[in-house]
């Protein structure tokens, strides 16, 4: 028996929403659809500080600096979101960093690669990144399966 959870080595979610006029309203409500379309959150979630963090991020990209935890706490605040403690900040940045959503270089928070590129643009190199290895052995097992049976 193959042990699966051994094999494997990471796993992204990507889900396909309607995005209708609603969504497009708030920017609390843009920045939860984008969560849930990038399988960072579950339906139904309610915990807001991933999604807090997640806004934080945004703005801090979009306006070019790569801010530290602290920057990103004061800024969480700032947006009216509820003050939190730096362990809990932390523990969700080193999720996203861990997934590969932003990287963190001396202390300071970047999405993606931390290249200064259209947002959308680090979401899909970020999901390239992940699926094309994947692909890679996906296509491996096929050919190996079609040998098989043309033996």
């Amino acid at each position: 028996m193959i042990p699966e959870s051994k094999l494997v080595k990471s796993e992204i979610t990507i889900r396909e929403l309607a995005l209708p006029e609603e969504v497009k309203l708030t920017r609390k409500s843009l920045i939860r659809w984008l969560a849930l379309s990038m399988g960072l959150i579950s339906p139904n979630e309610s915990r807001r500080l991933l999604l807090d963090i997640l806004e934080v991020l945004f703005y801090f990209h979009i306006k070019k600096e790569a801010p530290t935890t602290k920057q990103i706490m004061d800024k969480i605040t700032e947006f009216g979101g509820k003050k939190s403690t730096e362990k809990a900040v932390y523990y969700h940045l080193l999720k996203l960093k861990d997934g590969g959503f932003i990287t963190r270089k001396k202390g300071q928070y970047y999405l993606g690669d931390g290249e200064w590129k259209q947002m959308n643009e680090v979401f899909r190199d970020f999901y390239n990144r992940q699926t094309t290895p994947a692909f890679g052995k996906i296509n491996e097992a096929f050919e190996k399966l079609d040998s098989v049976y043309n033996l």
